[in-house]
């Protein structure tokens, strides 16, 4: 049974898991003992210790899937020691915040009682524990432990992850040339797939081309494949997301090894093979960020907003009513997710009984002819106030209140109207997959800039709808503040 066990998830990932467990229950025996001093026996003996004990034997099992989430049972092991230990920061800070927030329910005198300096404690010895043994210990010792033991030259293939590469074109021939001169990847590349069916039964570089994307599901179950490398270059944009849809079935990792995402190759980060950029794509939802978990945290931080800009609203209203006739608000009808409509908010920018055949000529051209996605150029239906709520995204405000009510988000796709919607191409609606936000990739990356498309636009909304996280989310609310200060937009 243990044979088996460490069969289908490996070994080196059960020795991390079994350490990381180690160093955070030792962390937090050693962090309930430094904050209590010498009553820590007393508390023990008493069983005054058994929430605070509860809570924190959470926050350590709680660490094996963060970290899982996080790649870090992955070849993210193996990086350089700063590029893990950014990643172990951010695991434990999820950790600890996980933690705070148990603390904060339960609301017990003894559950609250030193919990700030506790927790405090917990991600310091926690930190300083994962550092010694996988930075310091994995990454050198171990590792020259294993080439020196009784595995003769199967090291390499004793700490690989088995892939899958669709693709045997010339670029899937470079990635795998790419591995090979660069052996460290711990990628053990075990067969090509391809629709091409004059290549089936072929080579690259020892390794066979088996048979069609059909049969994706197949072949990634029957030789138990850990990732997918995408390397087809001439590729149309809706076949790549049906491809990528087919993909995900296997729940394998998946990363993309062209320039159809060359928006996010050129402005996020990516991974790096030899020469080759790589872009990793979320197989299935972080269970750590489910739509619930997003719902609470739209709500807390959207009420909180509310509140702060609430006097700043007002004064906004009684300039917007006083400069122009008509109403306070604007409100109209949009798409938000899976196509489905919604009233939407905002601050009422444009003069009463404006013509809208102007606006839905301009989308239609930047739609089909992909255009960089720019706002019409003397518009004249926007009013003088409603020209500065615009240059600083101040007449979105009110969008809190759609936040709020669940029909948005702080962070996703930006809602389109029902003639835009009709405008679009299937694989342009498949950002609609998630609840539309106030801000997002696109937002941060592509407000105003002529270099980027309206296809590029879509191709970040994308990326996001597939990658979101807590961390991610907060980034790009980080990011959004700078483009409001400044009018602008761009990473």
């Amino acid at each position: 049974m243990i044979l088996s066990f460490i069969r289908k998830y490996g070994a080196k990932k059960l020795l991390l898991a079994i350490n990381d467990l180690m160093c955070t229950l030792i962390a937090a025996v050693l962090s309930l003992y430094v904050t209590s001093n010498q009553y820590f026996y007393i508390y023990i003996s008493n069983y005054i210790f058994v929430e605070k004990i509860v809570i924190f034997l959470v926050g350590s099992l709680l660490i094996i899937p963060i970290f899982r989430y996080y790649q870090l049972y992955k070849h993210k092991f193996f990086l350089k020691g700063g590029e893990q230990t950014l990643l172990i920061l951010k695991g434990l800070l999820v950790d600890s915040i996980i933690m705070i927030i148990i603390i904060f329910l339960v609301k017990t005198q003894e559950a609250l009682h030193d919990s700030r300096s506790q927790v405090i404690s917990f991600f310091l010895f926690s930190l300083i524990f994962l550092f010694i043994t996988r930075i310091l210990i994995f990454r050198t010792v171990l590792r020259s432990t294993f080439s020196s033991l009784a595995l003769g030259g199967n090291l390499n293939k004793f700490l690989s992850r088995r892939a899958l590469a669709i693709g045997a074109g010339g670029l899937g021939k470079f990635f795998s040339d790419s591995l090979k001169m660069k052996q460290h990847y711990h990628i053990n590349l075990v067969g090509y797939l391809d629709d091409d069916t004059a290549k089936k039964g072929t080579s690259i570089n020892g390794v066979k081309v088996m048979g069609n994307t059909t049969e994706i599901a197949k072949y990634a179950e029957d030789l138990e494949i850990d990732e997918i490398y995408i390397t087809i270059q001439k590729i149309d944009n809706v076949a790549l997301m049906n491809l990528i849809q087919r993909c995900k079935l296997t729940n394998c990792q998946i990363n993309l090894v062209s320039n159809h995402f060359e928006i996010i190759n050129t402005k996020l980060d990516v991974n790096e093979f030899h020469d080759l950029k790589v872009i990793s794509i979320s197989s299935k939802a972080s269970p750590l960020y489910s739509e619930k978990f997003k719902r609470i945290f739209d709500i807390n931080v959207s009420s909180l907003l509310i509140l702060l800009v609430s006097p700043i609203a007002l004064i906004i209203a009684a300039i917007i009513k006083f400069s122009s006739r008509g109403p306070v608000f604007y409100k109209t009808s949009v798409i938000g997710k899976n196509g489905k409509s919604f009233h939407w908010y905002k601050f009422r920018t444009m003069y009463q009984d404006n013509d809208p055949s102007i606006h839905k000529e301009h989308l239609k051209k930047l739609i089909i002819e992909n255009h960089a996605n720019q706002k019409l150029i003397n518009d004249m239906r926007i009013t003088p106030i409603g020209k500065i709520l615009r240059k600083f995204s101040i007449d979105e405000l009110p969008q809190l209140l759609n936040v709020l009510k669940g029909d948005m988000s702080l962070v996703g796709p930006r809602p389109c109207l029902p003639y835009e919607y009709e405008i679009f191409k299937e694989w342009h609606k498949l950002k609609y997959k998630v609840i539309p936000g106030m801000t997002g990739l696109a937002q941060i990356i592509a407000r105003n800039r002529k270099d980027v498309t309206f296809n590029d636009s879509v191709l970040l909304d994308l990326y996001y709808a597939d990658n979101q996280s807590l961390w991610l989310d907060l980034k790009i609310l980080f990011k959004t503040v700078p483009v409001m200060l400044f009018g602008k937009g761009g990473i």
